[in-house]
């Protein structure tokens, strides 16, 4: 049984197709420009985005299981030509495969005829995963992959994922310790061609695109929990690893407001 959205504010018209019936409305995005990047998160009342465990159930004790939540992601999974993580994500969550069925649940044969009639294919997006290291673990998305996997790394970091990670393609860019946000969307349009492109964090990545203002949406989902902070657990927001200056703080206008039980879903489209 899907869940069920009420929608308190969506201006977006047409037909909506199966899979969309349930989320209210059509979910859709400008035909230009390409690249767009839309980026994907659940945080918490208190603005908390991570909890800081490792075992593969982060986000989804931040959500508490929320299936609407997973609708949203199996959604936007299936509209993307490309699925982008930072490495941090990867070794987190153990045991996943960053495609729409992994999130759809009972949904999965719906969600799959989404992918097609709005993309023209059935195979899930491919996987682009950002680490300048080359550090990468042992993982199911690398080493069984459920669709094709992009490592962009840096020169040094090439050779290490080419050993260990044989089945990946391998991007390399010339950057320093850490790849900006602007050369992570560059390579991935160089890998893909352009598209649209999904990121679901964590953190640090999306501060590096934010940076380089390479966002063009946030889809938040509010989760109807308190996580709090303290010295030993910092806990990282939506962005990490960059602030902006006090009076050129980003600014976003507000696309559309679902509620789903006591879960709040925001699209924000971001300034460019």
């Amino acid at each position: 049984m899907p869940p069920a959205f009420e929608v308190l504010s969506d201006s977006a018209a047409g037909e909506p197709l199966a899979a969309e019936r349930t989320y209210g409305r059509p979910l859709r995005f400008p035909d230009a420009p390409r690249p767009y990047v839309i980026v994907n998160f659940v945080a918490s009342i208190d603005g908390v985005a991570s909890l800081g465990l490792t075992d593969g159930t982060d986000s989804t004790t931040l959500s508490g299981g929320s299936r609407a939540d997973r609708y949203v992601m199996s959604l936007l999974r299936a509209s993307a030509d490309a699925m982008l993580i930072g490495a941090g994500n990867l070794r987190t969550t153990p045991g996943h495969q960053w495609i729409p069925s992994a999130v759809a649940g009972d949904d999965a044969a719906e969600i799959a005829a989404y992918r097609v009639a709005r993309t023209g294919s059935a195979e899930p997006p491919p996987l682009v995963v950002v680490s300048a290291s080359g550090d990468l673990p042992a993982h199911v998305a690398l080493d069984q992959p459920a669709t094709s996997v992009v490592v962009v790394t840096s020169a040094e970091g090439a050779p290490k994922v080419r050993r260990a990670h044989p089945l990946a393609s391998v991007v390399e860019v010339e950057e320093g310790p850490e790849i900006s946000g602007a050369r992570v969307v560059a390579a991935v349009t160089s890998a893909l061609g352009p598209g649209l492109i999904l990121c679901e964090g964590g953190p640090s990545l999306f501060g590096r695109m934010l940076a380089d203002r390479s966002v063009h949406e946030l889809f938040l989902t509010v989760s109807p929990r308190i996580a709090g902070r303290d010295h030993d657990q910092p806990r990282p927001g939506i962005v990490d690893g960059w602030a902006a200056a006090p009076d050129a703080l980003p600014g976003a206008a507000i696309e559309s407001v679902r509620r789903s039980g006591d879960h709040v879903f925001l699209r924000y489209r971001l300034e460019s």
